[in-house]
């Protein structure tokens, strides 16, 4: 016959001390294998901008040129011909809640940006001028 009343067993109280330590270790493990620094909202707008200003440089202008951002970089004139048709298509383009601004050396077509909100923004070359469009959330 074997004897039970020699056998050990662990306090009810230890066990609860390794599963409570065990929880907070994976809370903690959580918060420590995040990646930092990467800012999806920001990596979005990033890749809308670039988005945007490529559906832009294909299209055909209002008036002529090789796109329509091309055409808007030509001189003053060349832009404010194709102004309403640069507003009306970055609206279209433009995702529901993203707000943009398309800035060339003849002027801009968009709201200013207000300052503190997450932003991105894409630069596209013509061979006539550089053409910034600023991205943002509300």
């Amino acid at each position: 016959m074997t004897d039970t009343g020699d056998r050990a067993q662990l306090a009810t109280s230890l066990v609860e001390a390794a599963v409570g330590a065990l929880l907070v270790l994976s809370v903690v493990a959580g918060f420590l294998w995040v990646p930092a620094g990467v800012d999806s909202a920001e990596t979005g707008l990033d890749e809308t901008a670039e988005d945007t200003l490529t559906v832009l440089d294909a299209e055909p202008p209002a008036g002529t040129g090789r796109s329509r951002l091309a055409a808007a970089c030509r001189s003053p004139s060349s832009f404010e011909t194709e102004r309403e048709a640069l507003r009306t298509r970055l609206d279209a383009v433009l995702p529901a809640g993203v707000f943009g601004r398309l800035e060339t050396p003849h002027g801009a077509v968009g709201p200013a940006m207000p300052d503190g909100v997450p932003s991105d923004r894409a630069r596209e070359a013509t061979g006539q001028c550089v053409v910034t469009l600023r991205v943002w959330y509300p």
